[in-house]
C-alpha cells in the first residue's frame, strides 16, 4: 500500500503541467497578497499622502493613540470631542442646510481616526443604512452618546425584526442570534489591528489556489481513461482496491500540502508587513454588529478551518467527477461552474432562499463573514435547531468529502473499459 501511495503521490507532484499550475498559482497568490500592502494609503495631518509600509506605520501610530477600553464614558467623551469641532465657525463650511468640516480640519482631526469614529457611528445607524459622512455622530445628543452598547443591541434587534421581501427571521433564529450576541463581552478593547483586517479582506483570494489544486487532481482517474491505462489497472490484483485508495489518499495529501504552502505564503506576507498587533482584540471593532465572541486570532483560525473544509470538499467532488467523466477537461469545466456560479447569479439584497444556497458555494464559502455588515447573521433553521453560516459551511463540505469517498471508488470500479 505504501509503495502504491508513494507512486501515485509522485505521479501527481512531478507531473509537468501540475508543476506549472502550482507555480503560477503561487505567483498569483504572492501578487494578490502583496498588492494590498503596496497600495495601502494613509494621510499625514497636513494632507500629504503616504503609501505602502510607510502608510502602515503611520496607521499604527494613529491607532496607538486610541488604544484602551471603550467604556461608554470614553465613547461619549470622544463623540463630544468630535462634535466640538463643529462649534467653531472657522472649522466649518455650509453644505446646503448643513455644516460640514473644512477639508483641512477633517484631514487633521478626523481622517487619522476615521475607522474608529465610523465604528462608533455605525452603532447608532439604522440597519442597512450607510453613512460615510458621520452625520449621525455629529447630531447625537449627549444622553444618546452615552448609550453606545445599548445602541448596538437595539440595532441588532431592529435588524432581526426586519421584514424582508423574501425572508424573515423566525423566533427560533432570533433566539439563536440573541444568545450569540449575549456572549459578546463589553466594553471592547481597541487598538491597532490593520493586519487582521487586511487578512480577512484577502482570505477569499485563496480560491485561486483551490482551483489550481482541482486542476492538478482532475486527471487522477480521468487521465487513466484518456491514456487507456484503465484497462490494465482494473485487471490487476489491486486495481479495484488498494490502488484506488492510494490515488485518493495521494490526491488529498497533495492538495493539503499545496494549499498549506499557499496559506503560509499569503498570511505570512500580510502579517509580516502589517504586524500581528491586535490578535487579542474583539471582532466587534471591525464591525459592532458581529455576533461572534471571537478575538481576531480566533476568528482567523476558524476561517482557516473553513478554507480547509472547502478544499477537502472540492477535492472530493473533483475526484468523483474524475472517476465518472471520460476526460479531465470536462471535470474542470464542471468544477469552474460550481465555483463561479454565484458570480453569474449574484446575491439579492436580502436573506432569501437563493442567497442561502449561493452562500454555500465555494466562491462565497471562502469569503469571511466577520467584517461584513450582516452576512454573519446568515443561518439555516431546522426543526428545533439553528445552524450558523460558519458551521453550515464546514459541515456541508466535510459531509461532501466523507460521502464522496466510497462513491469515488465505486465509480472507478464500475467504469466500462472501452
Amino acid at each position: 500500500m505504501n509503495t502504491l501511495f508513494k507512486y501515485e503521490f509522485k505521479k501527481i507532484a512531478k507531473k509537468r503541467m501540475n508543476l506549472v499550475v502550482v507555480l503560477v498559482s503561487l505567483c498569483l497568490t504572492l501578487l494578490l497578497f502583496v498588492l494590498p500592502i503596496k497600495s495601502y494609503i494613509s494621510l499625514e495631518r497636513d494632507g500629504s499622502q503616504v503609501t505602502g509600509l510607510a502608510a502602515i506605520q503611520l496607521e499604527r501610530e494613529y491607532a496607538g493613540e486610541l488604544e484602551g477600553t471603550l467604556t461608554e464614558e470614553r465613547v461619549a467623551k470622544d463623540i463630544a470631542a468630535y462634535q466640538a469641532l463643529f462649534s467653531k465657525s472657522e472649522n466649518v463650511i455650509k453644505d446646503g442646510n448643513q455644516l460640514k468640516l473644512r477639508e483641512d480640519m477633517f484631514t487633521r482631526y478626523v481622517l487619522p481616526y476615521y475607522s474608529y469614529y465610523k465604528m462608533i457611528d455605525d452603532a447608532f445607524l439604522e440597519p442597512q443604512v450607510t453613512d460615510n459622512s458621520l452625520t449621525v455622530l455629529r447630531d447625537l445628543k449627549p444622553q444618546e452618546a452615552a448609550t453606545f452598547y445599548q445602541a448596538r443591541t437595539d440595532k441588532v434587534t431592529s435588524y432581526l425584526n426586519m421584514d424582508f421581501s423574501d425572508w424573515t427571521y423566525s423566533p427560533q433564529e432570533k433566539a439563536f442570534w440573541n444568545a450569540k450576541n449575549s456572549q459578546v463581552e463589553a466594553p471592547y478593547e481597541y487598538g491597532y489591528h490593520a493586519g487582521w483586517k487586511s487578512l480577512f479582506q484577502c482570505f477569499e483570494l485563496l480560491i485561486v489556489s483551490i482551483i489550481a489544486i482541482c486542476i492538478c487532481v482532475a486527471p487522477v482517474f480521468a487521465g487513466e481513461y484518456q491514456t487507456g491505462a484503465d484497462s490494465v489497472i482494473l485487471s490487476t490484483r489491486y486495481g479495484k482496491s488498494m490502488l484506488i485508495r492510494a490515488k485518493i489518499m495521494a490526491a488529498f495529501l497533495y492538495g493539503l500540502l499545496v494549499f498549506s504552502v499557499h496559506l503560509v505564503l499569503a498570511a505570512g506576507i500580510q502579517l509580516v508587513a502589517f504586524g500581528m498587533d491586535g490578535w487579542n482584540l474583539p471582532l466587534q471593532i471591525l464591525n459592532v454588529t458581529i455576533p461572534y465572541p471571537f478575538t481576531m486570532l480566533e476568528a482567523a483560525l476558524i476561517w482557516v478551518g473553513v478554507l480547509y473544509s472547502v478544499l477537502l470538499g472540492m477535492i472530493a467532488v473533483t475526484l468523483l467527477l474524475s472517476a465518472k467523466m471520460k476526460t479531465a477537461f470536462v471535470v474542470l469545466v464542471i468544477d469552474v461552474l460550481i465555483v463561479l456560479l454565484p458570480v453569474f447569479l449574484g446575491l439579492s439584497g436580502s436573506n432569501g432562499i437563493l442567497n442561502h444556497i449561493l452562500m454555500l458555494l465555494p466562491y462565497m464559502a471562502v469569503q469571511p463573514v466577520f467584517p461584513a455588515d450582516y452576512s454573519s447573521y446568515f443561518s439555516y433553521p431546522l426543526p428545533g435547531l439553528t445552524i450558523s453560516i460558519i458551521t453550515m459551511r464546514v459541515g456541508l463540505y466535510v459531509i461532501i468529502a466523507v460521502v464522496s469517498l466510497p462513491l469515488i471508488g465505486r465509480a472507478f470500479r464500475r467504469h466500462q473499459v472501452q
